[in-house]
Order: C-alpha cells, then structure tokens, then sequence
C-alpha cells in the first residue's frame, strides 16, 4: 500500500501501516516487485565508508519512525533511541557532536542557506499526524565510484519538502547531496545491478 497524496491539498498521508512498511524498507531492501511506478533519488557523495554512512542514515531513521509508531506527538518525544552523533550535531551543537556530523552541518547550512535543525523539531516531522513530509524511504544504493543514491517515494511529486532528509543526508556524512531526480522506476532497478552489496 503506498501512501497517497491528498488530492484537494496534495499533501502527503502518513499512515500506520505506510510507516511500518517504511521502518522494514530502511532494515532492509524492498523487493522489486513492490516498488512504485516513480521514485525520487538524491546523490551524495559520503566523505567516510559507504558502510558507516549507510548504518548511520539508517540508525537515525529507525529510531524517527519507531517514534512515528509508539509517540503520541503532543509534548517532548523521548530522545533515548536518537543515535548520540545525531542529538550532539543538533542545535544547540554539543562539543560532542563528531567531526563528520559537524561538517554536515555547514555543508547543510551553505546547501540551504538556513540553519540547523533542532532535534525536536527534526523527530517532529515524522509525526503520523503531520503532511509536511513529502517523502518516505525507498532504498539506499552505492556504485564502484564511491558514490550512492538515495531512494524515496514521493507519490510522483518532483517537488516536495525534504530538508529534513538533507539535514540527515550531510550530518551522517556525505560532502555533497544533489537532487532530488524523479524517475520511472527502472532506474532503481538498473542501479540494483550496479550495486555490489545485492
């Protein structure tokens, strides 16, 4: 079931069952058949190894979408299951916050031209209850050139509001993040054979 756009507003649904699908799509790889006839990419070129950036992206998603499914969205959310990197880079910045995390950030500040997300306000955008989240992850894929691609479904929109998925994109350690592209989904199945780790 893929979550559909409202089609007086053209905001984005963010049911349950969308989001428990999302959670096992950041765990592990969808399955081809079940993808979407579109999807949207970004390129980011990690500045660390795709392994520790790919576990740090989903870390960070796991722990924001398990919010999504057990929080009620109305007060403070819990932040005990944020991974410490991500909370310390948030603003205020700790001087905890690693240097991958702290580059990000500027890298995100110059890309915007705004600042740096509050964690709260960063969890808060995956409230269910919420529209202004345009996207939900698809995949994750890497090619022999160092680069990777970022895959989310965005119900056929090529414009939709996604900063908070930049933010996470260059605090977990990529030195450039360009898009989003929307295509037919043929072009997550070609980057499927490129990609060592199917």
């Amino acid at each position: 079931m893929f979550r559909k756009a409202d089609e007086e507003t053209g905001d984005m649904m963010h049911e349950i069952e969308d989001i428990e699908q999302e959670r096992l799509r950041v765990a592990r790889r969808p399955s081809a058949q079940d993808a979407p006839p579109v999807l949207c990419w970004f390129d980011v070129a990690p500045s660390v190894p795709f392994e520790a950036y790919a576990d740090r992206l989903r870390s960070v998603l796991d722990a924001a979408l398990g919010l999504a499914l057990t929080e009620e969205f109305d007060d403070t959310l819990p932040e005990d299951s944020v991974p410490e990197w991500f909370a310390a880079v948030c603003e205020p910045l700790s001087a905890d916050a690693p240097d991958f995390a702290r580059r990000g950030r500027e890298l995100y500040a110059l890309a915007i031209q705004g600042g740096p997300w509050r964690l709260q306000g960063w969890l808060y955008e995956f409230d269910p209850e919420s529209e202004t989240r345009g996207w939900a992850w698809w995949d994750l894929t890497h090619s022999s050139d160092g680069t990777a691609r970022i895959w989310v479904d965005t119900w056929g929109e090529s414009f939709f509001a996604c900063d908070e998925l930049r933010w996470l994109a260059y605090v977990a350690g990529s030195a450039e993040v360009s898009g989003p592209h929307l295509a037919k989904v043929d072009r997550w199945h070609e980057a499927l054979l490129g990609d060592d780790r199917s």
